[in-house]
Order: structure tokens, then C-alpha cells, then sequence
């Protein structure tokens, strides 16, 4: 039918075929150009799909691929689209799995952040996490890490905090404290502060102790 000019396209050739009832689904419609030498691999297979606008996003593409029974795990799917040059970045992927609703939750996400190596370290991780939007407040960030039970204690809670360089005064470490509501009175927010980290390893010496209570006198 090309080669006598009575189809000019690809796709003419196809809907063609569908038309006269010689070719039922699309997964047939692709298995056939491949059996005729026409398409050679899957990714000329997607290629073409789009191409011919039979489908037009990528998030069509993918739920073809789905539909027709090419790709049987979502994670198959995601990997596919990093195989076929459709998404660059791991960062893209993740991203992609969230806009698609691979991902339901917070937590999905982080473990399968830490899962494929893209964030070594829990710094990193909130960092993330912050930038993608996913968290929107300080306060957000360091009650998701007592969530996922990454940090289990309010000490390491306030350590992480300064260790990342998100609080960078004692002042600020204070009021944060007092204004996440996890300290209600000064009395409970300085015996916490002098409580030891470790032993002989008190958070505050005597005299940041008394400059602490100055600080935050006024608050």
C-alpha cells in the first residue's frame, strides 16, 4: 500500500489496518510493526507511538506501556523511562512518580530517595525535601524526622537542628523550642538545655546557662 502511494504515513498504514479490521488493538497494531521489520526495538516502538500522535504526554506513554502488558511493575515502568532517554535525572524520576501517584506519602518517598543511592545523608535528605517543596517549614522538616523515626529523642532532635546549620544561635534554638510547642515554660526549656548529651557532657556550661535565661527573658 506505500509502495504504491495509496498510503504516504506510518500512521495511514496503521489506521489502515485497524480500519479493515486486520488489526484489533494497538498492541497488536505495534507487535506488527515490529514483525515487519518496521520497528526494531521497544524504544523505536514508544518512538513511533508519539511521533505519529497517537499519544501525546508522557504520562499517556507510560499507561500505554502499562495497559498493554509491556511493562508489569510500576518500577519497571520508571526504569524504562530512564533506559529510553525520557528522563534524565533521578531527580526527574522521583518526580515523575509522585506527579503519576506512584507515591502516596512523604515517607514512600525519603525511603525510596535513600533507596537508590540519589541522598546519602539525612542533611541531604531534608534538603530535599525542602526544595521539591514537599516541606514547607522548619518546623514541618523536624517533625517528619521524629515521624520516620530518624531521630528518636529531643536532644538529637535540637542537635541535628544546629548541626545543619538551620538554627545558628542559641537564641534561635530557644525560640524555635518554645514556638514548635515542645517546650512550654522557660523552667522546661533550660532543664532541658542543661540536660547532659552524654556523660560529663553537659549541653550548656554555667555561663551560656545564665546567658541562655538572659536571652530568652523576654520572650
Amino acid at each position: 500500500m506505500q509502495t504504491v502511494g495509496l498510503i504516504h504515513t506510518l500512521e495511514q498504514c496503521l489506521n489502515r489496518m485497524h480500519t479493515m479490521g486486520l488489526i484489533h488493538t494497538l498492541e497488536q497494531c505495534l507487535n506488527r510493526m515490529q514483525t515487519v521489520g518496521l520497528i526494531h526495538t521497544l524504544e523505536q516502538c514508544l518512538n513511533r507511538t508519539q511521533t505519529v500522535g497517537l499519544i501525546h504526554t508522557l504520562e499517556q506513554c507510560l499507561n500505554r506501556m502499562h495497559t498493554m502488558g509491556l511493562i508489569h511493575t510500576l518500577e519497571q515502568c520508571l526504569n524504562r523511562m530512564q533506559t529510553v532517554g525520557l528522563i534524565h535525572t533521578l531527580e526527574q524520576c522521583l518526580n515523575r512518580m509522585q506527579t503519576v501517584g506512584l507515591i502516596h506519602t512523604l515517607q514512600q518517598y525519603l525511603n525510596r530517595t535513600q533507596t537508590v543511592g540519589l541522598i546519602h545523608t539525612l542533611e541531604q535528605c531534608l534538603n530535599r525535601m525542602q526544595t521539591v517543596g514537599l516541606i514547607h517549614t522548619l518546623e514541618q522538616c523536624l517533625n517528619r524526622m521524629q515521624t520516620v523515626g530518624l531521630i528518636h529523642t529531643l536532644q538529637q532532635y535540637l542537635n541535628r537542628t544546629q548541626t545543619v546549620g538551620l538554627i545558628h544561635t542559641l537564641q534561635q534554638y530557644l525560640n524555635r523550642m518554645h514556638t514548635m510547642g515542645l517546650i512550654h515554660t522557660l523552667e522546661q526549656c533550660l532543664n532541658r538545655m542543661s540536660h547532659p548529651a552524654a556523660p560529663n557532657q553537659p549541653l550548656l556550661s554555667p555561663d551560656m546557662f545564665i546567658q541562655a535565661f538572659d536571652s530568652i527573658s523576654n520572650l
